[in-house]
């Protein structure tokens, strides 16, 4: 079963997404900005269970899983 997925900036990511690293599907629990920087943070929840804190440039790409309908 493959899962359409297209690249997409970080500064577009909303809470909900679903994101591809590594081969892996995350969910966005929440994205903000970083304080005293231009970076992005977001926190991700793996299909384990485990939490991810992802931190990187609002122009960084990465890939954006399609929703699950």
């Amino acid at each position: 079963m493959s899962t359409e997925t297209h690249n997409t900036k970080l500064k577009t990511i909303r809470n909900g997404d679903s994101v591809r690293i590594s081969g892996e599907v995350f969910l966005v629990d929440s994205i903000e900005p970083q304080e005293g920087s231009r970076s992005i943070r977001l926190e991700l929840t793996a299909p384990d269970g485990g939490s991810v804190t992802f931190i990187g440039l609002p122009k960084a790409k990465v890939q954006l899983a399609a929703r699950a309908s």
